[in-house]
């Protein structure tokens, strides 16, 4: 009803039907049907037209002094909310894990700050343990893990809420040539004679990695040929050496799969999910710019992972 109450009142203003539509750039009928609506839904007459203009009847000086209360409030709320607006933190610092981090979330990021121009973005990348770290220090604002489902004890800091916004499943990657390029289909017993090259620990990926194989009855000492390197991209370039296989998310390999650098190979009798965790402050804490950039990151159709 603000648009009729704000038309009533230049009718007021103006005392005309015609000048009041002038001075709003609108119709002459567009006001016309205003004040109908507006005698409507009170059930009286709000104007007398006389030759010399128009006059309010008692129930339109009633109107008249409610309807300028109501748009001056709606102004004060505007401006306030602007305000308020104004004084929100333009930046956010996000952690994240290496394939989330690294690969993933640049696109999402870019895409957040299409919709949102006068956002600042600052994205810092480690392993699990040290985002997880920073993020109980106080030195991020939300945080995206790669991993096992985040425990209560890691999520210990008051106020902060952890959703569950994918499941990855890590791939296999090997050389295109030499002997760990051979098999069409690798098995878990493949994997305990292959050079295995490993993450480091405090990582989500060796933490996956680590778990499957415990669930397999198995631990890393019972794979003989097995090498620790630290990071995605140590990994990567062994591998495209013909080091070793290794595994990793499908987004740190993308690229070098399609130009052929490094194969990603089929496995057999075992899957190693990675569940992506995002942790945020909970709902009655936190900017409007983070609340607003939680929702991108939880909606699959809005986060944009490249």
């Amino acid at each position: 009803m603000l648009e009729e109450f704000a038309t009533f009142c230049a009718i007021v203003k103006s005392g005309s039907m015609s000048k009041a539509a002038s001075d709003l750039h609108v119709s002459q009928p567009a006001v016309s049907q205003r004040l109908r609506t507006l005698e409507q839904a009170y059930g009286m007459q709000l104007l007398l037209r006389t030759n010399r203009g128009v006059e309010l009847t008692p129930a339109g000086e009633l109107l008249s002094r409610y309807a300028r209360r109501l748009i001056n409030l709606h102004n004060n709320l505007q401006e306030e909310m602007e305000a308020l607006r104004s004084a929100e933190p333009s930046q956010v610092i996000i952690g994240a894990t290496s394939a989330a981090g690294g690969y993933a979330l640049p696109c999402t990021i870019f895409l957040f700050q299409q919709t949102h121009p006068a956002a600042k973005i600052q994205l810092v990348v480690g392993n699990r343990s040290e985002t997880l770290q920073r993020l109980h220090d106080g030195a991020l604002d939300l945080a995206l893990v790669e991993g096992q489902p985040v425990p209560p004890h890691e999520d210990d800091r008051e106020g902060w809420q952890a959703t569950e916004v994918s499941e990855e499943e890590l791939v296999l990657v090997t050389p295109v040539t030499g002997p760990w390029a051979e098999l069409p289909v690798y098995t878990l017993e493949d994997l305990r004679r292959a050079p295995l090259i490993l993450r480091e620990q405090g990582s989500g990926v060796r933490q996956v990695v680590e778990q499957e194989l415990q669930n397999h009855g198995l631990s890393i000492s019972q794979f003989p040929e097995a090498r620790e390197l630290c990071g995605v991209n140590a990994g990567k370039t062994a591998v495209a050496a013909g080091h070793g296989v290794t595994l990793l998310s499908k987004w740190c390999v993308r690229v070098e799969a399609r130009i052929g650098t490094v194969r990603i190979a089929p496995l057999q009798g075992i899957r190693f999910l990675s569940r992506w965790t995002l942790l945020y402050p909970a709902a009655r804490q936190g900017s409007i710019l983070i609340r607003s950039l939680v929702h991108t990151l939880r909606s699959p159709a809005e986060r944009g992972f490249c």
